[in-house]
C-alpha cells in the first residue's frame, strides 16, 4: 500500500509539475496571436494568402490541396455573426444541427461541420492555429464562435493529420483573428425576431512596434417553440458573453511576440418533459452554463532570410455545468459536469534550402486531462509528435509538396501519417492539382470511458466502449435501469484507432476577369471508422447506445464553384457537391443477397437493392447554395441573397436491420434563403436590415435550431477612426513570415 500510495503522488507531482511549466510559459509570454497572414481586407492589401494548408504563407493560387478563405468582406455582406451560421452557406459544409440527427434528444451530432462526407467528430476547428475543445458528443458547437473581430476563415478540406495530428482526418476550420493597422473604436448592433441581439465592441491602438485589440461580444438568442401545446422548447433561450484580446509586439525586424487571448461564458435556461420508467410525464426545469479560456503564446524570430523559427505555449480549459430539478416539488433531478483542460508545447522552424527547396521542421507535446461526471474517475492522456514537411517549386508553375508526421499516444500505439500534393499550372487561366493525405483518429475519452444516463433528454444513455458489457448490460437489467437488451450488444469490442486515407484531384480555371470556376473530386477510404448503435432498450423505451468499429466505409464524390461577375458592381456565384457514402461490408452482403428489409406500410420483409441503401446517416447526396451579391462603394451600399439547398439526409435505423433504408428513416430536404442589406450613411455610421429563413422552414425534430422566418436590424458606428499606421505596418513586413 506505500509502494502504492507513493507511485500515485509521484504521478500527480508530474502533473502538476507540467501544468506549472504551461502556466509559467504563458506569464512569461502573455497571449498570443498565433496565425497572422501579411494582409488584410481593411487596409487594402490582398487576402489570396492561406497558412493552414501547409501551416506556413502559400497564396492561394500555389496551394495543392482542397482549400478556400471566407473573408472579412464575405462575413460583412452577409451580416452574419456566428461561425455556424456562415459555414452553412459554403459549398461541402455541411452544418449539422439538432436531436434528430443523432436520433435522440440534445444532438449526438451537435452543431458542427461536416465536411466531404465525413462527420463532424473529424473536423478540427482551430482560432489562429490551435484547437477549441469541449467536445460534446464529439462536436465542438460552432455557434459558439463570434465572427466579432474575424478577419477571415481558412477551410481546409480532406486528410490534414501529417500537419495536425488527431481530429483532422475530415479538414481543419481555422478562424484568424485581426489586427489592426489604426487606431479606432466600433461598435456593431444586430436585433431581430426570436429575441436575438447581438452587441459587439472593438477597440484598437497601434504604435511603431504594438498593436493590440480588445473587444467584447454580448449575444442573446430567446426561445424557439413550434409547438405551444407541449411543455419545453425545440431550443431553450440562452445569452453568452465573449472577450478577445490580440497584442503583437515587434521587438526587432527580427523578433516579434504576439498574442491572443479569449473568454467565453454561456447560461441558458432549460425545461423538458420527460417519461419516467413507470411512463409518467414529469416536467424538470433548471440551467446550463459554460465558460471556455484560452491562453495562446508564441514567440517568433527570423535568424535571416533562410531561417525562421517560431515557439508556442498554449493553455485552454473548457467547463459545463447543468443542473436540473423537478419543478412539481423542486427535488434535485440531474446533475453533470464536465471539465476539460489542454495544454501544448511547440516549436516550428522554416528553412529555405537551395533548389527551390523550403523545408519545415517542428514537434511539441500534448496533455490533456477530462474531469466529469459523465466518466468513472479522471482521465488524461499525453501526445508527443513531430512533423517533417519540403515544399519543391523547380518553377513559378509547378510546386510538389511531401510530408509525414509521426504521434506518440500514451494510450494508443504510435502512428506515422504521410501526405503528397502537386499542384502544375500550365497556364496563367489554369491550376491543376492531386493530393495524397493519410489521416487518423485514436478513440477519444468519450468513445471509450462515457458512462452517462441522460434524464435531461427523454432518459437515453450512453456508454463508452471500455464501460459496457453484455454481463454490465445484464446487471443493470436486474436493477431496472435497462429493459430489453439488444441482439447488437452481442458485438461490444474494444475499440480500435480510426485511420483513413484520402486522395483529391482538382482544377481551378479562371476564364477572364468576369468568370471563374473550380472543380474537385475526393475519395476517402476509412478502416475502423467508429459509429454509435442501439444496443439496449430503457423500460420507458428511450435507447442505449454504445461504440463500434465499423471495418470499411468510405466517402467520394465531387465539388464545385462558379462566379461570374454580372456588372461592375453585381456578382453571382453557387456551388454544388454530389456524395455517395457508404458501409463496404453492408454493400457486399446487398449485392450478396444477405441484407434484408420490412415494409414500412405492411411490415413484410424483403430483399434489399443497392438503391435502397441511403449510406451513412446524416449525409446527403446533394447540396448546393446561389448567392447574388452587390456592392456600390462610391454609393455605400451592399447587399446579399443566398440560397441554400440539402436534399433527404438519413438519420436513425427504424426496422432493425442497422442500415438507412427506408423514406421514413430520413430527414426531409430543405431550402434556406436569406437576404441582407446595408448602407453607409457616413463616414462613421452604416445601417443594415435583413431576412433569414424567408421560406420560414421549420422541421422541429432535425433542425431544432433554425427558426422560422426571422428579420433582423444592425448598425455600425465607427468611433474615432484614425489613419492607418504605415511604420508599424512595415516593420511587421519587413525581414518578417508570419506563420502560426
Amino acid at each position: 500500500m506505500r509502494v502504492s500510495g507513493g507511485i500515485f503522488a509521484f504521478e500527480m507531482n508530474i502533473q502538476s509539475l507540467i501544468r506549472l511549466l504551461f502556466l509559467l510559459f504563458a506569464l512569461v509570454f502573455g497571449y498570443s496571436f498565433s496565425i497572422i497572414a501579411q494582409t488584410d481586407t481593411l487596409s487594402g492589401e490582398s487576402q489570396d494568402v492561406v497558412v493552414t494548408a501547409t501551416r506556413t504563407e502559400r497564396k492561394m493560387s500555389n496551394v495543392a490541396v482542397p482549400a478556400f478563405i471566407i473573408s472579412q468582406k464575405d462575413i460583412q455582406v452577409t451580416q452574419l455573426r456566428r461561425l455556424n451560421e456562415i459555414l452553412q452557406e459554403q459549398t461541402g459544409v455541411f452544418v449539422t444541427s439538432g436531436s434528430g440527427t443523432g436520433g435522440f434528444g440534445g444532438g449526438i451530432f451537435g452543431n458542427g461541420a461536416q465536411m466531404q462526407g465525413m462527420s463532424p467528430e473529424y473536423t478540427l476547428i482551430l482560432i489562429n492555429g490551435e484547437p477549441i475543445i469541449g467536445r460534446q458528443g464529439g462536436v465542438v458547437n460552432l455557434s459558439r464562435l463570434t465572427l466579432s473581430g474575424i478577419k477571415k476563415i481558412e477551410v481546409v478540406k480532406g486528410p490534414v493529420s501529417s500537419l495536425y495530428g488527431s481530429e483532422a482526418m475530415g479538414g481543419v476550420i481555422n478562424i484568424i483573428t485581426a489586427l489592426p493597422h489604426k487606431s479606432q473604436s466600433d461598435v456593431n448592433i444586430k436585433a431581430g425576431g426570436y429575441g436575438l441581439l447581438d452587441a459587439g465592441v472593438n477597440s484598437t491602438i497601434v504604435s511603431n512596434k504594438t498593436r493590440a485589440t480588445l473587444s467584447y461580444n454580448y449575444f442573446k438568442q430567446g426561445a424557439i417553440d413550434f409547438n405551444n401545446e407541449k411543455f419545453g422548447n425545440q431550443q431553450d433561450p440562452f445569452s453568452n458573453h465573449t472577450v478577445q484580446a490580440n497584442v503583437s509586439h515587434q521587438f526587432s525586424q527580427r523578433t516579434r511576440l504576439m498574442v491572443y487571448g479569449r473568454f467565453f461564458a454561456e447560461a441558458s435556461n432549460n425545461a423538458y418533459e420527460i417519461a419516467d420508467n413507470n411512463l409518467q410525464m414529469q416536467r424538470v426545469g433548471g440551467q446550463t452554463q459554460i465558460w471556455d479560456g484560452n491562453l495562446n503564446t508564441s514567440l517568433q524570430h527570423n535568424f535571416n532570410n533562410n531561417i525562421s523559427t517560431t515557439f508556442r505555449a498554449y493553455a485552454t480549459s473548457y467547463h459545463s455545468e447543468q443542473t436540473l430539478d423537478n419543478l412539481k416539488d423542486q427535488t434535485p433531478f440531474y446533475k453533470d459536469n464536465f471539465r476539460q483542460q489542454f495544454y501544448r508545447l511547440e516549436n516550428q522552424t522554416d528553412i529555405n534550402l537551395s533548389g527551390s527547396n523550403k523545408l519545415t521542421a517542428g514537434g511539441g507535446y500534448v496533455y490533456e486531462h477530462l474531469l466529469t461526471s459523465r466518466y468513472e474517475g479522471e482521465r488524461s492522456n499525453g501526445i508527443a509528435y513531430a512533423f517533417l514537411q519540403n515544399e519543391w517549386k523547380p518553377t513559378e508553375n509547378f510546386n510538389l509538396i511531401g510530408g509525414l508526421r509521426y504521434d506518440h499516444n500514451e494510450a494508443y500505439s504510435s502512428r506515422v501519417s504521410p501526405k503528397l500534393a502537386a499542384r502544375f499550372s500550365p497556364s496563367k487561366k489554369l491550376k491543376l492539382m492531386a493530393s495524397y493525405g493519410a489521416g487518423f483518429k485514436a478513440p477519444d475519452f468519450r468513445q471509450l470511458y462515457l458512462n452517462f444516463i441522460n434524464n435531461a433528454s427523454g432518459g437515453y444513455a450512453l456508454f463508452g466502449a471500455n464501460e459496457i458489457s453484455v454481463d454490465k448490460l445484464k446487471g443493470l437489467q436486474q436493477q431496472g435501469i435497462v429493459g430489453e437488451i439488444l441482439p447488437r450488444a452481442y458485438d461490444l469490442a474494444q475499440l480500435n484507432p480510426e485511420s483513413s486515407n484520402g486522395f483529391n484531384a482538382g482544377a481551378t480555371y479562371t476564364y477572364n476577369a468576369k468568370w471563374s470556376g473550380d472543380i474537385n473530386l475526393f475519395y476517402n477510404d476509412i478502416a475502423n471508422q467508429i459509429l454509435f448503435d442501439v444496443i439496449a432498450l430503457r423500460p420507458n423505451g428511450s435507447q442505449v447506445f454504445s461504440y463500434f468499429n465499423v471495418a470499411r466505409s468510405y466517402t467520394t464524390g465531387a465539388e464545385m464553384n462558379l462566379r461570374y461577375k454580372l456588372h461592375n458592381n453585381w456578382t453571382v456565384s453557387g456551388g454544388y457537391q454530389f456524395l455517395s457514402t457508404g458501409d463496404k461490408d453492408v454493400i457486399a452482403k446487398i449485392r450478396d443477397g444477405e441484407m434484408y428489409g420490412r415494409d414500412e406500410a405492411t411490415g413484410n420483409v424483403y430483399k434489399l437493392k443497392r438503391s435502397d441503401y441511403y449510406g451513412l446517416p446524416n449525409r446527403s447526396n446533394h447540396m448546393a447554395n446561389i448567392k447574388l451579391m452587390y456592392e456600390n462603394t462610391a454609393k455605400g451600399w451592399q447587399a446579399s441573397v443566398r440560397a441554400i439547398y440539402r436534399n433527404r439526409w438519413g438519420t436513425f435505423d427504424q426496422d432493425g436491420n442497422g442500415i438507412i433504408n427506408r423514406k421514413d428513416e430520413t430527414a426531409p430536404g430543405f431550402v434556406l434563403i436569406n437576404a441582407a442589406l446595408q448602407k453607409q450613411i457616413s463616414s462613421s455610421l452604416m445601417l443594415g436590415a435583413g431576412v433569414e429563413n424567408i421560406l420560414n422552414h421549420r422541421d422541429a425534430l432535425n433542425l431544432p435550431n433554425v427558426p422560422g422566418i426571422n428579420a433582423f436590424l444592425s448598425v455600425s458606428w465607427k468611433i474615432k477612426a484614425g489613419k492607418a499606421n504605415l511604420a508599424a505596418r512595415n516593420s511587421e513586413n519587413k525581414n518578417q513570415t508570419n506563420i502560426f
